[in-house]
């Protein structure tokens, strides 16, 4: 088996900017609302920067499982649509559209 890389999603970044702007958030308030989903929902602090966002973004980094979680939750769509690649970008931006967020954001 050896030391091979473990597979990536390719989609996972583009599907996190299309989350961030369907809520019509910078990289500043992205970064404060997943904080507070992930100690709202997980009773977890989380200290996650701005800059962190755009690395999610540009592919330079994979957030965890917490992250992750609260980008979904955020976005009200399923995990699995965020972590699949096998769903679109065309297709999730679709599920975003259908789902009506609330204005509310935390």
């Amino acid at each position: 088996m050896g030391n091979q890389p473990r597979t990536r999603q390719q989609l996972l970044p583009l599907k996190l900017l299309a989350i961030r702007k369907c809520l019509k958030v910078g990289q500043t308030e992205m970064a404060n609302v997943l904080q507070s989903k992930i100690l709202s929902h997980f009773d977890r602090r989380y200290d996650l920067k701005p800059g962190r966002i755009s690395e999610y973004e540009k592919e330079q980094r994979e957030p965890n499982l917490f992250v992750l979680t609260a980008y979904a939750r955020l976005a009200q769509v399923y995990l699995e649509s965020v972590a699949d690649d096998r769903v679109t970008v065309k297709e999730f931006r679709r599920l975003l559209g259908k789902e009506g967020y609330s204005k509310d954001l935390v």
